[in-house]
């Protein structure tokens, strides 16, 4: 950690509606994050305010990064980190009587560690330092926009306008509910033939997961878990899903087995550290925040119903009714400078 020095060069965090944003970021003298709330579960009410997960983890890094804070909180290693996160959020939620069991938070984060010179990820963030790339994208969402791009590209061949499924959910109903397939598809041969993709992807994924053709034959895996979001549930913060396995923050336990920790050369000099709303190849390619949020709406624009270039499990959406601007998702991304010492000195 001697002679190192933290310093923000740009940063961003734009929602993908102007009024909705779950991430959040932080830039401190001994931490710098982004953290990304898993939008079905990062918001909570209490005495009419809305709190986000995303806000109580940037709370909880400011406690152990402020010049008060003892100085074994810089010091934290990854495990010992996650365990604090977690635990400040539980005494949070206990503080305003939210029950997590009954209703969950959750999130993912990339972490940069001053002291340990480390990149942590959780979940599906991503981080790039000095030209070198870090990602843990959640091969269930990759399963998942397979499925959701197939059907897609159906509905697209047999007539359906792209407007009409831009504007609509109909290929996540017939994922969820393939019961409603027919309701949108009259071709008998055609409602089959994507019945029995979505069966056949996922008995190829639950074999990927680890399970043999007898434990999904004789514990009936293809009716427990017929779709990737249910399938999801069994994967999250589970040492024994393999590589299908991915961690999250909420508040009660993190598989570290899930996470990434990565130690960074003595001399690292520049650090990007973003959400999953910044596509890889975007955060590649882009010299500044300025051209990250340009090749995030040109993406956009030109894969509007995220099946081509970016394949996703959800469309694009716009992000105001007077925007003409769409987004896949939040996008937040901070770059950061690390100085040394010895720079410093010459500085002077």
């Amino acid at each position: 950690m001697r002679g190192r020095k933290i310093r923000l060069i740009e940063s961003t965090s734009i929602g993908k509606k102007a009024e909705q944003n779950d991430d959040d970021i932080y830039v401190g003298e001994n931490f710098a994050a982004v953290i990304d709330g898993v939008s079905s579960k990062s918001t909570i009410e209490a005495d009419g305010k809305k709190i986000k997960i995303a806000e109580i983890i940037t709370e909880a890094l400011r406690k152990i990064d402020r010049s008060t804070a003892p100085v074994y909180a810089k010091t934290l290693e990854f495990s010992e980190f996650v365990k604090y996160i977690n635990m400040y959020i539980s005494k949070y939620c206990q503080r305003i009587q939210h029950d997590l069991n009954n209703n969950p938070l959750e999130a993912t984060g990339v972490f940069y560690s001053k002291y340990h010179n480390q990149i942590w990820l959780v979940g599906d963030c991503r981080a790039i330092y000095d030209g070198n790339e870090i990602t843990n994208d959640l091969k269930i969402d990759e399963v998942y926009a397979e499925i959701r791009a197939e059907i897609v590209k159906t509905l697209l061949r047999l007539g359906y306008k792209q407007e009409e499924l831009f504007s609509s959910s109909i290929e996540k109903k017939m994922i969820v509910e393939p019961e409603t397939i027919p309701q949108y598809v009259q071709n008998e041969n055609e409602a089959e033939r994507i019945r029995q993709y979505i069966q056949d992807t996922m008995h190829r994924t639950l074999r990927e997961c680890g399970f043999s053709e007898e434990d999904i034959s004789s514990q009936s895996l293809l009716e427990k878990y017929p779709n990737p979001k249910i399938l999801q549930q069994y994967l999250k913060n589970n040492p024994n899903a393999g590589e299908y396995g991915y961690s999250v923050f909420n508040g009660i336990s993190t598989e570290l087995r899930n996470c990434i920790v990565k130690d960074l050369p003595s001399n690292v000099k520049r650090i990007t550290l973003s959400s999953d709303g910044v596509p890889i190849n975007i955060l590649r390619k882009s010299k500044n925040m300025g051209q990250t949020i340009r090749g995030v709406r040109r993406l956009a624009k030109k894969d509007p119903l995220s099946i081509n270039e970016n394949r996703g499990v959800k469309n694009a959406m716009l992000q105001s009714r007077r925007s003409s601007h769409l987004a896949f998702d939040d996008f937040s991304s901070i770059c950061i400078e690390i100085e040394h010492e010895h720079e410093r000195d010459e500085e002077r």
